[in-house]
């Protein structure tokens, strides 16, 4: 049975938009220029081996953030090279987390790492900053979900509203915001940067009860859409949304390890949500 909210609440990151492929390309340019094949046909073997285990990622929760955007990108480069080098195992043994914990603490003690420099740990961190301003595709059905939404609210605007939430760096979401005309108005009523808690989940919903025209504002239906269980589902589950779980590629498709996180409808795709929701 079809659902019929007063308002639409959607994920931005790997709900709408692939970030995490993204990021791989980004994670693949600093490989190269580690490896030396900045510029070249990558080396199959060696790409693969980080790209496939995720060291880069992995790495990144080893090293302290920086300004909460992510660890200092030269320093990544660093551990990097540092895990890359052969000590402690070679990156043929697949991740070790002690090689991972070892290689952080290196960089942390400010040594350097065999065959990378400062100048090309520098390189390594421009080949990522420089990969990672490029605009995140739409996920399939993103588009089709992107037109339901402004027919759906055009139709009744004092009746329907529609936001989106997101824990993305404001500059990324710039870029896709410009690539796919989000910030225009034409698509959400709202956007909202800001941790995804009960809370704030409960300040959105305050927000949208004050912006339809209800009788009983508090009374407005949610529904909200996203890839991930922990982020996404379990805070909106806890401030009684109607909850729709797409999962992606950077989470996978997840388990529900209670009732809190347990959605109500699960999407293959976000075209799906089009059916769910009678757009």
């Amino acid at each position: 049975m079809p659902v019929s909210p007063h308002a639409l609440v959607l994920d931005a990151d790997n709900t709408l938009w692939d970030t995490n492929a993204t990021f791989r390309r980004a994670r693949s340019a600093m490989i190269q220029v580690l490896q030396g094949t900045d510029g070249e046909e990558a080396r199959p073997d060696g790409e693969k081996r980080l790209e496939t285990t995720d060291v880069l990622y992995r790495l990144s929760q080893h090293l302290p953030s920086s300004g909460g955007e992510g660890p200092n990108l030269e320093q990544l480069a660093r551990a990097a090279a540092f895990y890359m080098s052969g000590l402690r195992g070679g990156p043929e043994a697949g991740i070790q987390t002690s090689r991972l914990r070892w290689a952080s603490e290196q960089v942390r003690a400010g040594r350097q790492p065999p065959g990378c420099d400062r100048s090309r740990a520098r390189k390594a961190a421009e080949a990522f900053r420089s990969a990672l301003s490029a605009p995140p595709p739409l996920l399939d059905g993103a588009a089709s979900l992107l037109r339901g939404v402004r027919a759906w609210r055009t139709a009744r605007p004092d009746r329907r509203t529609s936001v989106l939430f997101s824990e993305g760096a404001p500059d990324r979401l710039e870029v896709a915001f410009d690539a796919h005309g989000i910030g225009g108005g034409q698509y959400f009523d709202d956007i909202v940067l800001r941790e995804k808690t009960p809370d704030t989940f409960r300040d959105v919903c305050h927000a949208i009860g004050n912006a339809v025209d209800l009788p009983e504002p508090q009374a407005a239906e949610v529904v909200v859409i996203g890839d991930s269980l922990q982020r996404d589902i379990r805070p909106a589950n806890a401030t009684g949304c109607t909850t729709l779980y797409c999962p992606g590629d950077l989470w996978g498709r997840e388990t529900p390890e209670a009732a809190s996180e347990q959605p109500d409808y699960t999407l293959g795709t976000l075209n799906e949500a089009l059916r769910v929701l009678d757009l």
